[in-house]
This record gives structure tokens, C-alpha cells and sequence, in this order.
């Protein structure tokens, strides 16, 4: 299977400089448990440099924290029974514009064959990157972003990119080379697969999708058209940009939108897609999921929430009872764990304790997060976390720059392993994410129930309380590789 869709057309076995159309290929569902929706897309437009979280406010960084310290005893996954399940739904959406630029020159060289990377070795160097995006993202207010979404999108970028341009999206994404950061997106691809792909009843829905518009009459080059198609099941769709640009943007936007249950139904801005335009990346990923423990909906309640400008709002607040969940503290943090039915994949809420979440955030890297997640061992909790259903669409133009990506941006961008006939730069990369998090089942969850014991003993000791009533983070993520998915920064629950 490729990197692409979960039923991916078959790879062409001709290799073409002409551009090749998908036969409208969509991904069928991964069972797993819970649902996420992310979608990536990297597309052809007018030239635009805007970054910047839209609805968040800027403000300086600050001092990190300490790293976390390891615990005692042995990590625990938390078992428990009860009959209606909860859901957790997710989605975001990327988007990478190309256009015409100053002459780009030279050919991707063969890249050397590498080993197969791990899954935990690829899930480090993506773990590196959704963390540094996170300092990137300024601000002290809400945003979700899928890094799995904008990394495999980059990817899909990379393997048309050449020289220096190669160099430094493969420095972004952690990966020594080119051909190193596709086999990372095909080991993610794999690992992320295997954690949802349960069978058993209340299991979680996982969907991917990979698309690639071009312009018609461009030539591509071969190693382009092969890998996007065989790695990342993406042969190219002919479009004509130059004769309708408008009719092509809202094509893509309606494709982003099927892939991500509606979620995303307006990913391209008016204007973002002209006639320079000349091809158009897209990913898409969508899980739901349904809480291995769910919360009691008769236990929600109103109570206050300190946002990060101080301010006291009521919100409404799921809460579980001596419930057993992994759980993990130190000098500034308390961390839980919350699984989802049928899978290795679960949600981590990390709240900053004695510090500012703006203060935490810088402390948090992949090896501290590693510190953090194996200390965390079974405990008996008293848990308070807020509803919440956040949506963000920003730019990363200026946050991967930040990153060290700059050529791409500029007349010095060398995509020539794209194509030769026209001189290529990104021009916009469009994020756009959707997270809601809630105790609502679902019937078919709810008659299924959940695979589990009857009965399972508790530590021993008084239970923790955990009470996430001021700013802060969630990660999604598969514990089988350490893997995260989507990340959350939550300011105030209120806003979306």
C-alpha cells in the first residue's frame, strides 16, 4: 500500500512526461478507534506570502521549563468498561502553492538507496517538527494543526524539489534526503495504518487521501510522476488553471471537503488559484474515535475556565471519577492520557502547572515529550477537561522559513524535478484544521460497546486530581510509534 488513500488506483505501469488523471479514487476506511480528519493540500497559485495564525494574538516567547523526569513503576493503559462511547473528531488541511518564478536549473540527482526507516525513527523526526511548528505558531490563542498532514504534503513538495531547495525541506522534515522523507511518510503511513485497523466492534475510522492537480500541456518529469503515484498514490489530474482558474479552485476546495466529512469545505481562498497557476498537492486524513473510558454526559457541567489573557469564562466540563487513566507529573505539568476503543491510538492532554502554557511551550521538544510520555504510569484520577470545538486556517509560509525552508519561497526555489518547461516557487502554504472534542456517543458505538474487561483493579493510593481549567495542550497521537497526529493549543474552549 502506498502512502496515499486507503484504497489507493493502481500505479501506473508506464511511466509518462505527460500528465496522468486519477479516475476519482477515494480511500476506503481504516477501522480503528476513534476518528480524525485532516486533510493536506499543496497547490498552484497567485504568489502570496502571508503567515500567521489569523484569529490568535502575537506575543514574545518566553522561558521554557524543565524536562520532564521520569516516574516509577510501569506504564498502564486504561481499561475500563461502560456503554455509551464517547467521539473525538479532528481535521485540518494544507495547501502549498506553486507558480511561475525566476529560471530554475539542474535535475534531481539518484538519490542512494537507504534502509526502510523504522516507524519510531520516522515518528521522531515528525514529532521534532510538529513541536518546532508549535513555537512557530506565535500567539497566546487557540490553534490545531495536523503535522502529519502538512509533513506528508511537504514530502509529496520534496520529491520534485532539487539542490538547496531539497536540502532544506529535507531539514524541516528531519529527513537526510529526499528519497529519506518518502520512506518516512510510507513508514508513518504503515504504523498509523496498523493503529487503526481493528476490526472489532466501536473500532475507529481512518481515512487518507493523496491528490495532485496539474496544469495541462506541462511536462513532468518521470521520477516525479512515478513517485507521487507509487509512494503516495497521487498521479497527476490534468487541470486547466490558465482557462479556469476559479472553476479549479473550487474543484480542489469540493475534493478537500469530501475528504474530510465537510469539515473543510472552503480550504483555497478566493484569489489563491490564477492562471499562473500550475499544479495543486493535496492530502487528506479523517479519524474518528470513540473513547476506550467515556465520560457520563449527566456529569457535565459549567465552571470556570482562566483563559490566557486572564480572563474567567464558564465552560462546560466533562468529568470522570477515580477513573484509571496513564498519568504522569512533574515540577511544571500534569499529563494525561485518554485511549481510544480498539487501538493504539489516544489523546494527550498536558496541562503547564506553576508556569504559563506560553512559558511551557518552548520545553516541550521531542525528547522531552518522550521523557514526558514514559513516565506516565496507571493511576487512579479525578479528571475535569472542557468540551471544545476549535477551528484554525493560517499560512505557513513564514513559520516554515522560521524552519529553515526559505529558498522555496523565493526566485532561488529549484523544483526542476517537477518539471523543466517552467521555472517553479512556492507561493502559498494554507493550513486549515478542525478539532471537537466531546462525551457524545454514537449508535452504533453505543450498541457495539466497548472490548474490554468487566472489572479492573485499581492502583493503589488516593486518587490525582486533574482539573484542565486554564490554557493547554492535546496531542493526538499512536503510542505504537510515538507518532503524533494532531496537536491542539487551547487558550479558551469557548472560541473556536
Amino acid at each position: 500500500m502506498g502512502v496515499g488513500g486507503g484504497r489507493l488506483a493502481a500505479p501506473s505501469k508506464r511511466r509518462r512526461r505527460r500528465s496522468l488523471e486519477v479516475q476519482g479514487d477515494r480511500p476506503a476506511a481504516v477501522l480503528a478507534r476513534g476518528r480524525l480528519q485532516a486533510v493536506a493540500v499543496a497547490c498552484c497559485g497567485r504568489e502570496r506570502n502571508e503567515d500567521g495564525i489569523r484569529h490568535a494574538e502575537r506575543e514574545p516567547a518566553r522561558t521554557g521549563v524543565p524536562r520532564a523526569t521520569p516516574g516509577r513503576g510501569e506504564r498502564g493503559r486504561p481499561r475500563r468498561v461502560s456503554s455509551p462511547l464517547r467521539r473525538r473528531f479532528g481535521a485540518g488541511a494544507i495547501v502549498a502553492a506553486l507558480v511561475l518564478s525566476a529560471a530554475a536549473s539542474g535535475f534531481a540527482p539518484a538519490s542512494t538507496p537507504r534502509a526502510p526507516p523504522t516507524a519510531s525513527a520516522a515518528a521522531t523526526a515528525e514529532n521534532a517538527f510538529a513541536l518546532s511548528l508549535l513555537r512557530r505558531l506565535t500567539g497566546s490563542g487557540n490553534v490545531v494543526y495536523s503535522p502529519y498532514s502538512v509533513a506528508t504534503a511537504l514530502a509529496m513538495v520534496d520529491a520534485g524539489a532539487v539542490g538547496r531547495t531539497a536540502t532544506q525541506i529535507n531539514g524541516v522534515l528531519g529527513a537526510a534526503s529526499t528519497s529519506a522523507a518518502t520512506s518516512h511518510a510510507a513508514a508513518l503511513r504503515r504504523a498509523i495504518g496498523l493503529a487503526a485497523s481493528s476490526r472489532a466492534s466501536g473500532a475507529p475510522i481512518l481515512e487518507f487521501a493523496n491528490a495532485l492537480w496539474t496544469q495541462r500541456g506541462i511536462p513532468l518529469q518521470s521520477r516525479f510522476v512515478s513517485t507521487l503515484t507509487s509512494a503516495y498514490g497521487a498521479p497527476p489530474r490534468a487541470t486547466d488553471f490558465r482557462a479556469a482558474p476559479e472553476t479549479a479552485r473550487q474543484a480542489i476546495n469540493a475534493w478537500v471537503s469530501q475528504h474530510t466529512a465537510r469539515l473543510i469545505p472552503n480550504l483555497l481562498p478566493p484569489d489563491s488559484v490564477s492562471t499562473a497557476t500550475v499544479f495543486v498537492l493535496a492530502n487528506a486524513i479523517y479519524l474518528k474515535a470513540h473513547w476506550a473510558a467515556p465520560f457520563d454526559a449527566r456529569n457535565t457541567h459549567a465552571a470556570p475556565f482562566t483563559t490566557a489573557t486572564g480572563h474567567r469564562v464558564s465552560v462546560p466540563f466533562m468529568s470522570a471519577s477515580d477513573a484509571v487513566y496513564a498519568y504522569a507529573s512533574a515540577a511544571h505539568y500534569q499529563a494525561v492520557d485518554l485511549p481510544y476503543q480498539s487501538s493504539s491510538l489516544s489523546l494527550l492532554a498536558i496541562l503547564p502547572t506553576g508556569v504559563s502554557l506560553a512559558q511551557f511551550q518552548p520545553s516541550l521538544t521531542a525528547a522531552t515529550l518522550a521523557l514526558l510520555v514514559g513516565s506516565l504510569r496507571e493511576a487512579r484520577v479525578n479528571l475535569r477537561m472542557p468540551k471544545l470545538h476549535l477551528h484554525t486556517q493560517t499560512a505557513l509560509n513564514g513559520p516554515l522559513a522560521d524552519l529553515g525552508m526559505t529558498d522555496a519561497f523565493g526566485g532561488s526555489a529549484n523544483f526542476s524535478g517537477i518539471t523543466t518547461k517552467a521555472p517553479l516557487q512556492i507561493s502559498l502554504v494554507e493550513h486549515a484544521a478542525d478539532l471537537k472534542v466531546d462525551e457524545q456517543g454514537t449508535v452504533a458505538a453505543a450498541a457495539s460497546g466497548i472490548v474490554g474487561p468487566t472489572a479492573i483493579a485499581r492502583p493503589p493510593g488516593r486518587p490525582v486530581t486533574l482539573n484542565v481549567d486554564h490554557p493547554y495542550l492535546l496531542l493526538l497521537r499512536d503510542d505504537a510509534s510515538g507518532a503524533i497526529l494532531f496537536v491542539a493549543r487551547v487558550a479558551n474552549p469557548n472560541v473556536a
